[in-house]
This record gives C-alpha cells, structure tokens and sequence, in this order.
C-alpha cells in the first residue's frame, strides 16, 4: 500500500515561499494528514486507515512530527523578519506567550508551556509548533486543538517516533486534548479577532 504525498498547498502555504506575511488564521475545510520535514508515511501514518478513508496526505517545510489538521482545529501561522540572528527557542517562546494570554483572555485557565514549542492545559498538550527559517526570516507555524477528539490521532498516526520529556511514552488519546474537552467553550471569531488584535500590537 502506497500513499500519494502532495507537497504542502493550504492556505497559509505562500508564508513559507516569503510571498505572504505577517499572521495567518485559518481552519481546515476537511481532515489532512501533515508529515513534518524529515517524515516518512511509514513511519508516522497508519497507511491502511488513511487510504481506506481517503485522507489527503502532505508534507510541509518545518521540522516537527506529523499532525492531523480537522475543521475543528485552528491553524496559527505567523512570519517574522528579522536584521539579526534570532534564535528559534526565543521566537517560540515570546509567540507562545502571546497566545497563552489571548486564551487567557477568553477565560482558558490552567495554561503553561511544556517541551519545546508546546502549549498545555495541565499535563495534555492543546497546541503544537514547528518552524521554518531561512536567512533572516521565520515562519511559526501551530496548531491549536479548539473541539477535535483526539481518537482521531490514534486513528490515523502512529506514535511518533520523537516526543517531548513530559508525554512520557502517553497514548495521542492520553497526551492530547482539546480547549472543548477541558470545558472551554470559545467563540472561534473573537478568538480569532483577539489573536489577529495581539500581534498586529506586539509586531
């Protein structure tokens, strides 16, 4: 059984070409399966649940594990220019901040920082990150879990083969979850407004 790996076309795909900057919210119009760079189906994907289902499968220029992308999920993509080195630990982290203080601001508790680039409620991770640089620009590019099951993972990837010190070998359905699954219940447009409000500020 063989997958057909498309390379990376969805809506924020120019920002990683330096043809787009600045922020870019959007969410899925179906399920996509996401290899990070150094990815192999194989080794990531459960090849016979994705092509039974016919999932889209891609592979896009940061680094990272692989990822499902749902209509329930909210992809976060932010470019930054820079006349100096900057290191990626640093952008992660002063981006990350700023989302945890806009879910912070629509009423997300409990929030912190775990791994390199991730955002948590408690011990389960909501968000995801990854990176792609070149020269003097960045790309970050997240996903925040708003309302997907995380059985949905555990349907369609295999354990990666690489995880942070804090999953502790956990199950996609024990390490992920969801701003719904933890009792938030978030408007997507005035989650989206405020993200699209605190960077145009923080720029």
């Amino acid at each position: 059984m063989t997958l057909n790996i498309e390379p990376y076309d969805l809506p924020d795909a120019a920002m990683f070409d330096g043809c787009d900057n600045g922020i870019r919210l959007w969410q899925p119009d179906k399920t996509y399966i996401i290899l990070g760079q150094g990815n192999t189906a194989e080794g990531s994907v459960r090849i016979k649940n994705v092509l039974d289902d016919n999932i889209p499968v891609m592979k896009r220029p940061t680094g990272g594990e692989a990822v499902i992308l749902t209509p329930g999920m909210l992809v976060i993509t932010i470019t930054k220019e820079t006349s100096k080195f900057t290191l990626s630990s640093l952008f992660f982290r002063e981006t990350n901040e700023r989302i945890k203080h806009t879910l912070s601001l629509n009423g997300v508790k409990d929030l912190s920082s775990k791994g390199i680039s991730d955002i948590c409620i408690g011990e389960k991770k909501i968000l995801g990150s990854a990176m792609h640089r070149k020269a003097n620009r960045m790309v970050y590019h997240a996903v925040l879990n708003i309302e997907e099951e995380a059985s949905i993972m555990e349907k369609y990837l295999l354990h990666p083969k690489r995880e942070p010190e804090y999953r502790s070998g956990r199950s996609h359905s024990m390490f992920v979850t969801s701003l719904k699954s933890e009792g938030f219940k978030i408007d997507n447009k005035r989650l989206t407004e405020d993200l699209n409000l605190t960077f145009s500020i923080t720029r």
